[in-house]
């Protein structure tokens, strides 16, 4: 799969951030919170990020992380 530009900035927040929701990287990168949806499960699919659901108030929330053993591997496809 090929790395977007949205999957790029998702990745750069993420390694600002350690911890974010959906909502939260969605906000921050002025985009809808389905297109943020689709590209961290996208992201998550090639092993670069990973998340789980956690309680809420408001209900159940998607948090996101960087995989850091492949990220690395990103990076360097990244840097060819």
């Amino acid at each position: 799969m090929k790395i977007s530009l949205v999957d790029k900035l998702i990745i750069n927040m993420l390694q600002k951030n350690e911890n974010l929701t959906t909502y939260q990287i969605a906000k921050e990168l002025k985009v809808s919170w389905a297109t943020v949806n689709t590209h961290c499960y996208k992201l998550k699919a090639m092993g670069i990020i990973d998340g789980k659901f956690e309680e809420s108030i408001s209900g159940k929330k998607m948090v996101w992380w960087l995989t850091k053993k492949n990220l690395k591997n990103f990076m360097e496809v990244k840097g060819r």
